[in-house]
């Protein structure tokens, strides 16, 4: 299996309430059913019972252990690990209907996935979370372009702060990727930890048949993450 490598699950690919769900159900850890069982809407059960499954399935495949025996912990920034291959690196996203997780052998890794549902005032969310020149950025014609240009900034700074095992708490601003739209690089600011690593990303926006419009990102110190391609992309829970 090439390594990095991304999987997408819409939540539908499972019926909630089959046969197939039932036992990927069987997959999880009490602490998982515990956690589950909290969801008070049966679609948002179903909805964390594909993401562990797909987690457990894909680190289970990866690591040759059995999906149903994989111990999760965390390490001192709070991001989870797998206990017993804890050089083994992944990250989970959701968002609408699908869920996204990337997965690394080699370097720290984040996705974020993002599917457009409402209207969303970008400038003003632009404006209290970016960077300067990004709000420039979105700002400039044309502005049928903005939405694009928007989920493209969210989506990379997400992935961005998931691979730092920071999240975005740590300031979106923090990072100015105007400069990756022109092609000339991403710059940080000055007091950023670790901002000298070499970070890669990349960008998609899939106009899936089964879906308007899907936004993805992937972010981390893997010089993979920059050949991500349709062979290191993976659809379902069949690999």
């Amino acid at each position: 299996m090439i390594l990095p490598a991304v999987w997408l699950l819409r939540v539908d690919d499972v019926s909630e309430g089959s046969a197939e769900a039932r036992a990927l159900e069987t997959l999880l850890s009490d602490d998982e059913l515990a956690r589950r069982a909290r969801y008070h809407n049966s679609a948002a059960r179903h909805q964390f019972t594909l993401g562990r499954a797909l987690l457990r399935r894909v680190l289970g495949q990866v690591s040759g252990q059995a999906p149903q025996g994989l111990i999760f912990s965390r390490n001192h920034s709070g991001k989870p690990l797998l206990t017993s291959v804890p050089d083994l690196h992944f990250s989970l996203s959701h968002s609408g209907e699908w869920l996204a997780l990337a997965v690394s052998c080699k370097a720290d890794i984040g996705v974020d996935i993002e599917q457009p549902r409402k209207p969303r005032d970008f400038m003003r969310i632009a404006r209290h979370y970016f960077h300067p020149d990004e709000c420039a950025l979105l700002a400039s014609p044309p502005a049928e372009l903005t939405p694009m240009h928007f989920y493209r900034l969210w989506t990379m700074k997400e992935a961005f702060f998931k691979a730092r095992g920071t999240g975005i708490s740590e300031g979106l601003a923090r990072i100015n990727l105007a400069g990756f739209h022109l092609g000339q690089g991403i710059s940080f600011a000055d007091d950023l930890a670790d901002s000298d690593k070499p970070w890669q990303f990349h960008y998609g926006m899939f106009a899936l048949p089964d879906t308007a419009q899907l936004h993805l990102a992937v972010a981390g110190t893997d010089p993979g993450i920059v050949e991500l391609n349709q062979d290191t992309f993976h659809r379902g829970l069949d690999f």
